[in-house]
C-alpha cells in the first residue's frame, strides 16, 4: 500500500515545490488519495459567468436562453492543459453586459474578466485567493447560433469560442508564471495564434485596437515583449514566493515582494508607464502593498520609487509612508 502511494503523488506536481510537500505527513497522503480518486471531474478552470441582457429586446433575450450555461459548460469542462491539477482549480468570473443585438443572431457586448491565483500554505492549496488578472474588454460582437454546440477548436477562428479560449490561455499564463519562472510562455503563444488567427476573420479591428489602447492583440503583445520579462518575474515572486508563505515565513515573503515591486518599478521604467498589463494589474493590487510590507524596514523606499515609476497611483504610495 505505501508504494501504491508513493506511486500516486509522483504525478501530483504542476509546479515542483509545491507538490513535493504534498508527502510530508500521512494526513497528505490520505487526502491525496481523495484528491486522486476525484480527478476525472475537476478541471483547470471553475468560471462564474454573469449576464445582463437589459439592452435586448424580449426576443433576444429569450434567443439567447442556453447561451449562459453552454458557455459556462464550454471552460469548465474543458481539460486546458496537460498538468495536472489537485484542489488548485482557477477562479474565474466573467460578466458579459450585452449591448445589443439581431433578431438573426448578431450581439455585441461589454465583457469584465477577473482570475484569482489560489493561495498555498504548507505546499496545499487553500481557499484563500489573490486577484491576478482583471481586465475589461470594450467591444465583443459574435454571431450565435442557437442550438448549436461549442466545440474546442484552435485552430479555426470561432467568434465566440476564440476569445473564450484567448483569455483562458492568457490567465492560464499567469497563473504559471506565479507559480515558477516565466512558466507560461506557452500559453501565451496558444492566445497570440488566436489573436493572430483573428486577423484573417470579419472581427479582426475589433482585435487589433489602436496603440496604447486596450485590445487583446495588445494585451498578448505586452506578455510576450522581452521589456515585460520583468513584469512575468514579479508575477513568481509576488505570489509564490511572497503570498504563498507570507502566513509562515513572513520575514521572507515581505522581502520577495519587495523584490517584485522593484521588478514592476523596471517594467515601468522601460515601457514609460504605458503597459496595458502593467497599469491593468497595479490598478487592482497597489492598495495592498502597504499592509503586505508593514513592518519592512525598506517599505518607505520602496514606496518613493513606485512613486517615481507609477505616477497615476502616487497617493496610494505616499499614504503608504505615514
Amino acid at each position: 500500500m505505501p508504494g501504491v502511494l508513493f506511486s500516486i503523488l509522483l504525478p501530483m506536481k504542476r509546479h515542483m515545490i509545491h507538490r513535493l510537500e504534498y508527502m510530508k505527513t500521512l494526513t497528505i497522503l490520505v487526502l491525496a488519495l481523495v484528491l486522486f480518486q476525484s480527478r476525472s471531474t475537476s478541471q483547470e478552470i471553475r468560471l462564474s459567468l454573469d449576464i445582463t441582457m437589459d439592452k435586448l429586446s424580449s426576443s433576444q433575450r429569450d434567443y439567447l436562453q442556453e447561451f449562459q450555461s453552454k458557455l459556462t459548460a464550454y471552460v469548465n469542462e474543458h481539460k486546458w492543459t496537460d498538468a495536472e491539477f489537485y484542489g488548485d482549480i482557477i477562479p474565474v468570473t466573467m460578466s458579459i453586459n450585452f449591448l445589443s443585438g439581431t433578431e438573426g443572431g448578431e450581439y455585441s457586448a461589454q465583457v469584465a474578466i477577473a482570475s484569482q491565483r489560489r493561495i498555498f500554505i504548507d505546499g496545499r492549496p487553500t481557499e484563500n485567493t489573490s486577484l491576478i488578472l482583471r481586465v475589461l474588454d470594450p467591444r465583443w460582437s459574435f454571431t450565435y447560433i442557437q442550438g448549436q454546440p461549442l466545440y474546442h477548436d484552435e485552430y479555426q477562428f470561432n467568434d465566440i469560442t476564440s476569445f473564450v479560449d484567448y483569455y483562458m490561455f492568457v490567465i492560464l499564463g499567469l497563473d504559471f508564471d506565479s507559480m515558477e519562472l516565466m512558466q507560461g510562455t506557452t500559453y501565451y503563444q496558444r492566445a497570440a495564434t488566436i489573436a493572430q488567427r483573428s486577423q484573417s476573420s470579419n472581427r479582426a479591428s475589433e482585435w487589433q485596437g489602436q496603440l496604447n489602447q486596450y485590445s487583446r492583440m495588445n494585451l498578448i503583445g505586452e506578455m510576450q515583449n522581452a521589456q515585460y520579462e520583468s513584469f512575468r518575474t514579479a508575477i513568481y515572486w509576488y505570489y509564490y514566493e511572497g503570498l504563498d508563505y507570507m502566513a509562515t515565513e513572513k520575514e521572507s515573503a515581505q522581502t520577495s515582494i519587495a523584490r517584485a515591486l522593484e521588478n514592476i518599478a523596471d517594467a515601468l521604467a522601460r515601457t514609460s508607464g504605458r503597459a496595458l498589463v502593467l497599469s491593468s494589474w497595479l490598478e487592482s493590487k497597489s492598495s495592498e502593498f502597504c499592509t503586505l510590507l508593514e513592518g519592512y524596514t525598506r517599505k518607505a523606499q520602496l514606496m518613493n520609487t513606485l512613486i517615481q515609476v507609477d505616477p497615476p497611483r502616487a497617493e496610494v504610495y505616499r499614504r503608504c509612508n505615514f
